[in-house]
């Protein structure tokens, strides 16, 4: 967790909130399974994606465009708000829900960190922050976590933390993705296995459905 020291902040007249997000400058790639360098960062995003929980991604590494997104670094996916303001409307909701949830706190935002996102029969934020306890009896800004589930006017909360160590997320065990069908549904799937610890990565893959087969029996 870094150790940068943060003034108290009004999250409603905060520019960091107001400013409009811009794209990313990097043109991403639609991916082909028959393309190995896209299975590569493929594997490589998926286990960055799932140790971290959805919050912490390096999407500069990335070429290719995948199901999850960077909210911060993506063109609007609204259209009478910016995803700067939807992340902010996003981020004061949760924390207004929390802070009623929890009546002995007083969680009030501080500045805002990153924020990925994807459709899933609405979409879902992982949203990632400062914010400080005032009700605490030695307020001090920390890093929280939310996961956040909107469809329609409904509003699911899974997740509401603060980060977790380096040491706890390191205990995350992630499973290999589920096997990736070719467009031609005579190939057998793209299978995906761990690596063995002299790879130097998560996890590899196959393409001769041989594992798959022999791990549905």
């Amino acid at each position: 967790m870094s150790d940068t020291v943060l003034t108290e902040v009004d999250p409603l007249k905060d520019p960091e909130l107001h400013k409009v997000s811009k794209p990313s400058t990097k043109e991403l790639k639609v991916g082909d399974v028959e393309d190995d360098e896209y299975l590569r960062q493929f594997l490589l995003f998926y286990y960055e994606f799932h140790k971290s929980e959805g919050f912490t991604v390096d999407w500069e590494k990335y070429d290719y465009a995948f199901a999850p997104r960077s909210l911060d670094n993506s063109p609007p996916i609204g259209e009478t708000r910016t995803n700067a303001e939807i992340i902010r409307d996003t981020t004061l909701f949760v924390i207004e829900k929390y802070n009623k949830a929890h009546r002995t706190k007083k969680l009030v935002f501080d500045k805002h960190i990153s924020a990925n996102y994807k459709f899933a029969s609405g979409i879902i934020c992982w949203l990632t922050f400062w914010a400080t306890d005032m009700a605490s009896h030695t307020p001090v800004s920390q890093i929280y976590q939310v996961k956040v589930w909107r469809r329609g006017i409904r509003y699911d909360i899974p997740m509401f933390r603060l980060k977790p160590k380096e040491e706890e997320m390191d205990s995350i065990d992630v499973e290999p993705p589920t096997p990736m069908p070719y467009d031609d549904y005579e190939k057998p799937p793209v299978v995906f296995l761990r690596a063995g610890p002299e790879a130097g990565v998560p996890f590899i893959f196959d393409r001769s459905g041989a594992f798959y087969s022999y791990n549905s029996d």
